[in-house]
């Protein structure tokens, strides 16, 4: 997946929940984690600091986003409108940077 598709997924979770003027989205802690190519693994709960600017893009191999009964709604809808392929699971999601093998997540 190209660094657009990436950008725009962390830049939808910063202002479509942080920033936010919802108190319910605002409020929302999604929890995430990446793993990169060379498989460093990198877990956070907020979106922050993609707000500005998005780097380091290209090596990521995939976006794990924990799924609850509170936001899996919201995050399969951003998923599904900004159109990447992954995986959903009752607990989770991933997005994948660079596997052909998976559907879009719809």
């Amino acid at each position: 997946m190209n660094h657009t598709k990436w950008t725009e997924i962390f830049k939808a979770f910063y202002y479509d929940i942080e920033c936010s003027e919802d108190p319910r989205l605002s409020g929302m802690l999604i929890h995430w984690t990446t793993r990169s190519t060379n498989g460093f693994v990198y877990n956070d709960s907020t979106w922050t600091h993609f707000g500005s600017n998005c780097k380091g893009t290209k090596d990521i191999e995939w976006l794990k986003i924990d799924l609850t009964r509170e936001n899996r709604k919201i995050v399969l809808d951003i998923l599904k409108k900004i159109h990447v392929p992954g995986e959903v699971f009752e607990d989770c999601v991933y997005v994948y940077g660079y596997r052909t093998d998976v559907d879009y997540i719809e």
